[in-house]
C-alpha cells in the first residue's frame, strides 16, 4: 500500500505483487529510472500509478488482473502483458507503447505515445478507446467489445492486420486530428454509427465496413482508397 519514489534510479519488482491499497511509483526519470515488474500484479480493485518519466522504461511482464485504474503518467519505452482493469490511462510515453497481451478495461482505454504504438494483444472490453501516436499505430489483433467509440489516429501510417478487426457500439474514426494514412486489412463493424476515414487509405487485404445502418451510420471517405487489387 505504500509508494516508492526514487531519483532516476530503478524500481524492480522480482516476484508477485499485490497492492493493499493505491500505489504510485515514480523514478524521476529525467535521466534514467526504470520500473519493472517481472511477474503478476494483483490490484484488489487498488490504483496503480506509474512515472517513470521521459527516459525510464516501464515494463509488466506477468499480468496485472484485478479491477483498478491504470495511469500512467510518462515512460519511455512501455511494455504490457496482459492487463484487466478498469480503465487504463496513458498519459505519455516518449518512445514507445506495446500491448502484449490481452487487455479488458470495464471503462475507457487512453493511449497517448510520443513514438509507436503496437497492439499485440486483442481488446476485449472498454467502453471507449482513444489510440493516440505521434509515430506509427500497428493493430494486430482484434478491438471487440467497446460499447461505444473507437478514435485511432497517427502523425505515421497506421496499419490493421488481418486480425485486427474492430467492433463498436460507437463511431469509429481514423486520423481526426492527425495526417498519418492507413493501410487496413482488418473489418469495421458498428450498431448504426458512423465509420470514418479522413486521410488516405490503401487496402492490404479484403476489407469489410458495416455499419448495421438500420437508423444511422454513415461511412466516410474523405481522401483517396487505394484497393491494391483487393
Amino acid at each position: 500500500s505504500g509508494d516508492v519514489t526514487t531519483t532516476d534510479d530503478d524500481v524492480t519488482f522480482t516476484n508477485a505483487v499485490t497492492l493493499g491499497g493505491a500505489v504510485s511509483i515514480d523514478t524521476g526519470g529525467v535521466a534514467a529510472g526504470n520500473i519493472l515488474f517481472s511477474s503478476t500484479v494483483g490490484t484488489a480493485g487498488n490504483n496503480l500509478t506509474l512515472d517513470a518519466g521521459p527516459a525510464g522504461n516501464v515494463t509488466l511482464s506477468g499480468a496485472l488482473s484485478g479491477g483498478g485504474d491504470l495511469t500512467v503518467t510518462d515512460g519511455a519505452v512501455q511494455a504490457y502483458g496482459a492487463l484487466t482493469v478498469n480503465s487504463i490511462d496513458i498519459q505519455d510515453a516518449t518512445t514507445s507503447v506495446t500491448l502484449g497481451g490481452a487487455v479488458a478495461s470495464t471503462t475507457t482505454i487512453g493511449i497517448n505515445s510520443g513514438g509507436t504504438i503496437v497492439q499485440n494483444g486483442a481488446i476485449t472490453s472498454a467502453t471507449t478507446v482513444d489510440l493516440d501516436a505521434a509515430s506509427t499505430i500497428g493493430l494486430n489483433a482484434a478491438i471487440s467489445g467497446v460499447s461505444g467509440t473507437v478514435a485511432i489516429d497517427a502523425t505515421g501510417t497506421t496499419t490493421i492486420a488481418a486480425a485486427g478487426d474492430i467492433s463498436a457500439g460507437g463511431a469509429v474514426t481514423f486520423g481526426a486530428a492527425k495526417a498519418g494514412t492507413l493501410t487496413t486489412s482488418g473489418d469495421v463493424t458498428t450498431t448504426d454509427d458512423d465509420v470514418t476515414f479522413t486521410n488516405a487509405v490503401t487496402l492490404g487485404g479484403a476489407v469489410s465496413i458495416d455499419t448495421g445502418g438500420v437508423a444511422a451510420g454513415n461511412i466516410l471517405f474523405s481522401s483517396t482508397v487505394g484497393t491494391a487489387g483487393n
